[in-house]
């Protein structure tokens, strides 16, 4: 792993695309949100206001990770692992006016973007991050992969126990992709790109207990997994909680996620090549919630 972006990833890291960021909470778990973000060819950039929750995280814990993607072209990625080394209120503005140009088209953020009245009680944030490991990742195919929608997820009967609003499950029964995040031994968050589905209980992922958030499961079960509406990015779902791992059912699991996200029977085969099942351990990951959220705060 590298701490330097490549030049071929750079439009990722300068906007406007969506930046998953997470921060840890007072608990060590790890708490999601999109935002946005800039670079400035030594650190990442985010912009906050005082007292929110992620400006407090940072302030107690500076171990971060943004994931840069285009939610219309999701193979494609960029993970940064860092630490923030400066929050200040020096200039914030300035950049988050420059943010809110470079992703809306529209300018200041008090006035064309959010009332104007809510300057005088929100005050930003500007938040400087190092990058300590750059992970890419380019899984495109030179034939091009669909991402064909289609009615092959099992209607959800029985909602009742469910803790995912009626407004959002669209996004949960997809084919959205999903950011999930796990944490790795050092308590730093490792986020990744991930195929999503909901059983009308829990939220679920497939993974293998030899890939890395596989690994981070199994030792701490502690996750996130936020879903970003891709035709409009201030409507996303947060869900934070503890994953069940399951073995049973799991590449049977796959195989149906396979269909619904790319319209073919079969992940092995197809995504990887057959003999690499024989070599992996497929686990279904069941995410119960602890605390649901959705939506930007001034949307």
């Amino acid at each position: 792993m590298s701490s330097k972006i490549p030049a071929s990833f750079l439009d990722l890291a300068t906007g406007p695309r969506v930046a998953a960021f997470t921060t840890l909470m007072p608990d060590g778990s790890p708490q999601t949100t999109p935002v946005w973000c800039d670079y400035d060819g030594t650190v990442m950039r985010v912009n906050t206001m005082r007292g929110f929750r992620k400006e407090k995280n940072m302030r107690a814990n500076p171990k971060v990770t943004l994931l840069c993607y285009d939610p219309r072209q999701p193979l494609r990625s960029l993970e940064v692992r860092g630490e923030v080394i400066e929050m200040t209120e020096t200039r914030a503005m300035e950049h988050l006016d420059a943010l809110t140009l470079l992703y809306t088209g529209k300018s200041p953020y008090f006035g064309a973007c959010v009332p104007a009245e809510l300057q005088e009680k929100e005050f930003p944030t500007l938040c400087r991050i190092r990058p300590l490991h750059v992970i890419t990742l380019d899984a495109r195919k030179k034939d091009g992969m669909p991402v064909i929608p289609l009615d092959t997820h099992p209607p959800l009967t029985d909602l009742s126990r469910s803790p995912i609003p009626a407004s959002h499950l669209d996004l949960l029964t997809g084919p959205t992709h999903g950011v999930l995040t796990t944490l790795m031994p050092d308590g730093q968050p490792q986020s990744s790109l991930v195929w999503c589905d909901y059983d009308g209980e829990c939220a679920r992922v497939n993974t293998s207990l030899e890939r890395q958030k596989g690994i981070n499961l199994s030792r701490n079960p502690n996750t996130s997994l936020l879903i970003v509406d891709p035709e409009n990015t201030g409507r996303f779902i947060q869900i934070r909680g503890q994953a069940e791992l399951i073995q049973e059912g799991a590449l049977a699991h796959l195989d149906q996620i396979t269909r619904q996200y790319t319209a073919h029977p079969h992940y092995y085969g197809y995504i990887f090549p057959l003999e690499k099942q024989t070599q992996e351990t497929r686990i279904l990951c069941r995410i119960h919630a602890k605390r649901v959220t959705v939506d930007a705060i001034h949307s």
